[in-house]
């Protein structure tokens, strides 16, 4: 649903009918190729901006894995 509703929006990537003024040909391939805010950060060519995604992602893993402990451990000792 959301990528026909993407395909569908996407006024730059489609060629307009002057009959019906609606959208003919859509290329997926536009589409498709369009990069996440946290993909365009993880690969910057900048090193600042590579270098705190990073370090971020890194402080985010480690404060799940506490966090699947703690759920761990008060599962383990509520049964």
């Amino acid at each position: 649903m959301r990528d026909k509703q993407l395909l569908h929006n996407d006024s730059s990537n489609s060629k307009e009918n002057p009959n019906t003024g609606k959208p003919d040909d859509i290329d997926p391939k536009k589409v498709l190729n369009k990069k996440s805010f946290i993909e365009k950060w993880e690969q910057s060519p900048y090193w600042f901006v590579s270098g705190s995604y990073k370090v971020l992602h890194s402080i985010w893993m480690v404060v799940m894995a506490v966090g699947m402990f703690l759920a761990w451990l008060i599962a383990l000792l509520a049964t």
